[in-house]
């Protein structure tokens, strides 16, 4: 007489209905009862009978794995369940996909249907609330349940979650590093484990930078909420909390936002940075290309039917709770606020606007003006020059002096003693030294209109001057380090060695000091081996020399400027060191030709020296109009590589490419 399951379960001494929820999957059985029934059933005629049952069991309805998720309009959704489908059926289960729409009265109704169903064996689950009081009455579930994007508090399953509060925490950081202050979070509703991490991960950034946490600067956007309801939204908070960045925590948040920001006629990054949250395609097409956090959406199906599939075979393991870490895509939409010497966000050469009466009443009195350089590199300038004079003298404005000091403190002390005896209007200057000319300028600010490029003097205080012209460091500094670091990204560990400028000048402090803060940050693979600072332009020669004695393996140097890096070159030849990758600022015809012939310098984030003079000569010119107000005056840099110099020289010198390049722009 053939064995029945009555016969099993009297072996195995547990219920019938035990073996019949073991044999046919149809409810959740420890893994300690399982592994008796099992062993009553191979130890009676009953196996083969068994064996083929589960054979069958692994094709059609009767081995259903539900996905229940809120929706797949999104790409992150969208992908999550492609994924999942695909692991499940090559495990021969079958996906069946349920959508809530984030609506907890349709996911309640969702999860009744399931756990009456016997044909589902395993539950793939992202909830719609984190409070585990909403499935207090689905927690008597027989079938095993993963929790995937989402979590709920308190509760012992498995759950496959990427690290939300870390990855905002991060995003909000980098924009208060960047200069920004007043950043927004549009988050969707506040009841899922993600929404209320992402909240926390901002607050913790915004009081851990020492500022206060402002609730009014969240923004929450309801799942369910009409498109153009969501976009008005926006634009109000926009309207009234005037934001210079935004992080967003969902993908249709950030399509949401991109598009209210387009109809408030605003730019991105000019006018506000963006962080969007989901690697969609479209992303990367947008012009500028979007700054993202990305999920390995692959790394939590996998995971997460992985253990589902265990649980079903009856493999007994402690409850997992991961936290995947976001990957952090740095594009575009993101820039750095300038800042000036007493803190003040730089603001745009767009706003120096002047009217036919003001330009009117300038050419009526006549003014002059004197310039007053620190040396005379062979393009920086004349461009400068060209962009003040040319914009002056359009105005009815007189130069009537240029010098350059050559990097002689003592000089320019001397050139600007000599300017004030002609009792100028106005004078733009360019200190060569903060400490030696700081006493010259003061007395100067009680004589004239001062309009300095790049650095303000040691010691004078607001008031003894009119503006501060310059590019924004903290821009150009960040732009020459990313370049850097996506040049050695992807070659394992890397040495570097950093040749900053060791004068306390504060352009080129802070520009050096925002490129290392970014390599460190940024690009883990990357060691900074080596920090050695120059005095003078030449001792860039003798400090090269002495780095790479010291580390022959660096591979890499972030030079402070053009004409260091110059310095740095003839060593590197000396050396007979071809193979080191130089990154810098500035652009002049040195520096582009070894770009041009692949030599050395790889990337380069360059001023716009000539734009710098319009800027300068603009903030002069509103001066002598009694304007004051534009103390720190930001002009963003120009991000240069070999595939885009011919056209970057072109914007930058305002000049035909020179002819020796010819013979190498097809190679």
């Amino acid at each position: 007489m053939k064995t029945t399951i009555k016969d099993i379960a009297k072996i195995a001494g547990v219920s019938v209905a035990t073996v019949s929820h073991v044999i046919n999957k149809t409810r959740y059985v420890s893994p300690e009862l399982i592994s008796k029934v099992e062993e009553a059933i191979y130890s009676t005629d009953y196996k083969e009978k068994y064996e083929l049952k589960k054979k069958n069991m692994r094709v059609g309805k009767a081995s259903e794995i539900a996905i229940v998720l809120p929706f797949t309009s999104g790409a992150v959704y969208s992908k999550l369940m492609h994924q999942l489908s695909q692991y499940v059926l090559e495990r021969d289960y079958l996906p069946c996909i349920y959508l809530t729409n984030d609506d907890y009265d349709t996911e309640k109704a969702i999860l009744k249907r399931i756990a009456s169903n016997k044909n589902i064996v395993g539950i793939i689950f992202s909830p719609c609330r984190r409070d585990i009081e909403y499935y207090r009455e689905f927690w008597s579930l027989t079938k095993p349940v993963v929790l995937v994007e989402r979590s709920i508090n308190n509760c012992d399953l498995d759950s496959y979650v990427v690290d939300s509060a870390l990855g905002i925490y991060k995003c909000t950081r980098r924009l208060l590093k960047s200069g920004h202050e007043k950043i927004g979070l549009l988050a969707s509703e506040h009841y899922t484990s993600v929404t209320f991490e992402c909240k926390e991960g901002y607050r913790k950034a915004i009081e851990g930078f020492g500022l206060t946490y402002q609730e009014q600067y969240i923004l929450n956007i309801e799942n369910r909420i009409e498109e153009e309801a969501a976009i008005e939204a926006i634009r109000k908070f926009y309207n009234q909390m005037q934001p210079t960045g935004i992080v967003c925590c969902g993908n249709h948040l950030t399509f949401l936002c991109l598009k209210a920001i387009q109809s408030l006629g605003l730019e991105c990054p000019q006018d506000i940075s963006i962080i969007g949250f989901g690697d969609d395609a479209w992303s990367e097409l947008l012009s500028p290309s979007l700054t993202v956090l990305s999920q390995n959406t692959e790394e939590i199906a996998y995971r997460a039917c992985n253990m589902l599939l265990n649980r079903l075979s009856g493999m007994d393991s402690n409850v997992e709770k991961v936290k995947i870490p976001l990957e952090f895509v740095n594009r575009k939409s993101t820039q750095m606020i300038g800042r000036g010497p007493f803190g003040e966000r730089a603001c745009s050469p767009d706003e120096l606007v002047l009217t036919n009466s003001d330009k009117e009443q300038l050419r009526k009195n006549a003014y002059k003006v004197g310039i007053s350089f620190h040396y005379s590199g062979p393009a920086w300038k004349r461009l400068h020059e060209a962009g003040i004079r040319q914009t002056l003298e359009a105005l009815g404005i007189t130069v009537a002096t240029v010098t350059e000091a050559n990097f002689d403190s003592a000089l320019q002390v001397t050139q600007l003693e000599g300017l004030a005896m002609q009792q100028l209007d106005a004078i733009i200057a360019i200190p060569t030294d903060d400490n030696v000319t700081s006493e010259i300028f003061r007395k100067l600010s009680r004589e004239t209109k001062l309009v300095f490029l790049s650095n303000v003097p040691k010691g004078l205080s607001r008031d003894e001057y009119i503006s501060c012209v310059s590019v924004n460091e903290r821009e150009n500094g960040r732009s020459a380090a990313l370049l850097m670091g996506e040049y050695f990204k992807g070659q394992g560990e890397t040495k570097v060695g950093f040749i900053n400028h060791g004068a306390n000048f504060y352009g080129t402090h802070l520009r050096d000091g925002v490129a290392m803060q970014t390599i460190l940050e940024n690009y883990a693979n990357i060691d900074v081996a080596s920090i050695m600072n120059f005095q003078n332009i030449d001792e860039g020669y003798e400090i090269c020399k002495k780095m790479l004695g010291e580390h022959p393996d660096i591979k890499g140097l972030y030079v402070s400027w053009d004409r260091p890096t110059l310095s740095v070159i003839e060593a590197l030849k000396e050396l007979g060191r071809e193979d080191i990758a130089i990154f810098t600022t500035d652009l002049d015809i040195e520096i582009g030709s070894l770009m041009m012939k692949r030599q050395w310098v790889k990337g380069l984030s360059t001023q716009r020296p000539y734009e710098q003079g319009v800027a300068a000569a603009l903030a002069t010119a509103k001066a002598l109009l009694g304007y004051q107000e534009y103390k720190y005056i930001g002009v963003p840099p120009l991000t240069i590589q070999r595939e885009t110099l011919v056209r970057g020289w072109k914007d930058i010198m305002r000049e035909p490419l020179p002819g020796m390049w010819k013979e190498y722009t097809s190679k």
